[in-house]
């Protein structure tokens, strides 16, 4: 931090393009500025990037739901429009040990009045809805630091290093708020004014998705960059440094109470049993794509005789650090390092990129909503029913009684919250609900490890719904005399002995 009373830019916004500032002008003036010079592609078509992108972004996205966790968010939105209530015992599996808080109540209710509206089709038209969100966020943070070809190719890139978490859960929304948050800390290490909006805006988020604390954390490194750039003073600093703990504060205060601080660390202990919390595999497609992205940086940097600011390496740390971490966070990292790489990338082009027009914002709005009209168009025919969940079976699992408890494989527990009110299911996707040592014993039972039996007595239950290749089914039906009540294309119903 230095004592002028004014802060000095930082290396990395001087010289080629890099005015974090967007400048919408005219077309004609445009027109004239770009006048004689050569590039690979027109100025129109160029225009049209952003939005061709996120217009085939979107129609690859209209698709039949098949995320497990989707049905068990549309059952928490119905329950909370009919009681209201955000904190409690959980009101459908018998197994639950923790409260349950729906700290993601605001799409969750946006769901279930979707489903009342539009049905299916219309609740699976949400994913390409957060998909244009998601798209529309990076071009508004990567534009006014890249020129068009720049923000276009980081966009398509970290659309692809998001893609294997693109479903139709509240987590998409906050891939957008990682965005945002980041460039707008980006801005605030170039100008040291605070960006007050974002604690009104991390109530928002903290009412969406579990994920609101990675906007503190985007705040509190960059503010440690921030310092070591002294490029502001100390009253300057403590200033911005107000705003990631008016944050927390703001998190504090959702109808889920205090208690919503805590709920990041709930999920701690089941992480090792839940795939997407496993480490990413350099065989996934995202991963890959945030390789490309954070190797690109690095290069670029490594290259270059200007040294980057330490806000930019530090977030630039924490993007690949979450994506090291885990699967699901790759598209968190691809998030954070998305506005870092556009102005990264401009380096190496002329300095005279493009400015934002009226008709660069008119195309990427219209593309945007082509695209969401498209994808409103296809899905009535191919999303009418779910991909994910035993709906062949649906007789048979309606006709059991009243709260029969039902084993069930864990993917499919959620469809059965939704689907089947009638039936309590002995684990779901909601895990921070679950003791480990119960995740740990399903998991034993699902494989037919030594003891599943015991499991079977503990939860009570006396039916199960299990995929057809799990190895219980066939301990089940030939150790316990269980029966076969029907058999689905992928999932059998069983019945335990009289």
């Amino acid at each position: 931090m230095t004592s002028d009373t004014t802060s000095r830019a930082a290396p990395a916004d001087l010289g080629k393009g890099s005015d974090l500032r967007p400048v919408v002008g005219h077309d004609q003036d445009d027109d004239r500025t770009i006048k004689g010079r050569k590039g690979p592609l027109p100025l129109r078509v160029l225009q049209a990037l952003p939005g061709l992108i996120i217009l085939i972004a979107l129609v690859q996205l209209a698709r039949p739901i098949g995320d497990p966790d989707t049905f068990w968010h549309l059952a928490a939105g119905d329950r909370l429009r009919q009681t209201w209530i955000f904190n409690g015992p959980d009101p459908w599996s018998t197994m639950s040990t923790q409260p349950w808080r729906l700290h993601e109540w605001l799409p969750e209710l946006l769901m279930s009045v979707t489903q009342q509206l539009l049905g299916m089709p219309g609740v699976a038209w949400l994913l390409p809805l957060g998909g244009a969100v998601i798209g529309l966020t990076l071009w508004r943070a990567t534009r006014p630091r890249a020129s068009l070809l720049a923000s276009a190719a980081v966009t398509s890139v970290a659309f692809v290093a998001m893609s294997q978490s693109l479903s139709l859960r509240p987590h998409l929304l906050s891939f957008a708020f990682a965005v945002a948050f980041t460039a707008a800390w980006l801005r605030s290490a170039a100008d040291a004014r605070p960006r007050w909006w974002l604690i009104p805006v991390t109530w928002v988020w903290a009412c969406t998705h579990g994920m609101w604390f990675f906007g503190v954390v985007i705040g509190v490194v960059a503010l440690a960059g921030i310092a070591l750039d002294r490029a502001v003073t100390r009253r300057q600093w403590l200033r911005l440094a107000l705003v990631p703990l008016g944050s927390l504060a703001a998190a504090a205060i959702t109808p889920t109470g205090p208690s919503l601080l805590l709920s990041p660390f709930a999920v701690n202990e089941t992480t090792q049993y839940i795939e997407e919390w496993m480490p990413p595999s350099i065989r996934q497609p995202g991963f890959i794509a945030f390789l490309v992205l954070a190797g690109t940086v690095v290069l670029v940097w490594a290259r270059s005789r200007e040294r980057a600011r330490w806000t930019d390496i530090l977030l630039v740390g924490l993007a690949i650090g979450l994506a090291l971490l885990y699967s699901r966070t790759v598209a968190v990292g691809a998030a954070v390092i998305a506005p870092v790489a556009a102005a990264t990338i401009q380096g190496l082009l002329p300095r005279d990129r493009e400015p934002v027009t009226r008709r660069e914002v008119g195309l990427t709005l219209g593309l945007t909503a082509l695209g969401l009209l498209v994808a409103a168009l296809l899905l009535p025919s191919r999303a009418a029913v779910p991909t994910w969940g035993a709906n062949d079976l649906d007789v048979p699992l309606a006709a059991l009684p009243q709260d029969t408890v039902v084993c069930n494989s864990y993917g499919v527990g959620g469809w059965l919250i939704w689907r089947h009110p009638n039936v309590r299911p002995t684990i779901d996707g909601r895990t921070e609900i679950y003791a480990t040592g119960h995740v740990k014993e399903h998991v034993d039972f699902e494989r037919a490890a030594p003891g599943w039996q015991a499991y079977v007595s503990k939860t009570g239950c006396t039916y199960a719904l299990l995929a057809k290749d799990q190895p219980v089914v066939e301990a089940l039906s030939k150790q316990a005399q269980w029966t076969v009540v029907q058999r689905g294309s992928e999932y059998v119903l069983l019945r335990a002995p009289l």
